[in-house]
């Protein structure tokens, strides 16, 4: 099992902090990090093929750069190549 380094796990802990101050509470993806550990439970919902609720809600909020998917691009070395292309294809399709 993949470990995440300190500074992917400081930009999600901020992720998560920057949502609840907005009111956006993910507590599906705190239960799947609690779980599984951060890598898996970010590559588990990137890899979704729905387009996740959480992912539009947190675009409304003006979020788009503190997603999920926002981490797996600031931070490639640590997800495999199909995670990245997954978090890829939802950021350029919700990018002007």
């Amino acid at each position: 099992m993949r470990k995440a380094s300190p500074e992917l796990e400081a930009f999600i802990d901020d992720t998560i902090r920057r949502g609840q101050k907005k009111g956006y509470h993910p507590t599906v993806f705190i239960g799947m990090r609690s779980a599984l550990t951060t890598i898996p439970a970010i590559s588990k919902l990137v890899r979704s093929g729905d387009l996740q609720s959480r992912f539009k809600r947190l675009e409304k909020l003006g979020l788009l750069d503190w997603t999920i998917e926002a981490a797996v691009e600031k931070f490639p070395d640590e997800f495999d190549p199909t995670d990245r292309a997954c978090a890829a294809f939802r950021l350029e399709q919700a990018r002007p």
